[in-house]
């Protein structure tokens, strides 16, 4: 299973976006693909959706949502009965672990979020911001938008 990074749920859902139309597309498809015995084949973080409702309600995007808009689109994601994956008790041994390799606090997001998913055994994320995922080696990182 892969997961979805916050920056393509971003772009899906803002049309003031350069992104949006390649990301809305491509986001729908996933969120309604299923593996040959019907399991969805991606799953969203819960970070994720905190990030989301914290980008697109800032005033300094193009056409930011309000509160209420950005907690309806994730409600709906929700109801669509998406895989949600969550830290996991020892996750903060896996962040610790993994943060071991770096020296800058500008990838505590990215360090955490990789910990979720490797305490989940999600083997990939799919996100636009591929270069900031290299240094985890047990996840296979692709740009879907390119």
């Amino acid at each position: 299973m892969f997961a979805l990074d916050t920056n393509l749920l971003i772009y899906a859902h803002n049309k003031g976006s350069s992104f949006h139309e390649k990301a809305a597309i491509f986001v729908k498809k996933m969120v309604a693909e299923r593996d040959e015995i019907g399991q969805h084949v991606v799953g969203i973080p819960s970070q994720t959706f905190a990030e989301f409702i914290n980008v697109v309600t800032r005033q300094t995007i193009e056409q930011p949502m309000t509160m209420p808009q950005a907690i309806v689109v994730v409600e709906k994601y929700l109801k669509a009965n998406v895989p949600i994956m969550h830290p996991r008790l020892m996750q903060l041994q896996a962040f610790l672990e993994l943060a071991k390799s770096t020296t800058t606090r500008k990838k505590t997001f990215d360090i955490f979020l990789a910990a979720t998913l490797k305490d989940n055994s999600i083997e990939g994320l799919y996100t636009v911001n591929v270069d900031d995922f290299k240094d985890f080696t047990f996840l296979k990182v692709l740009n879907p938008l390119v």
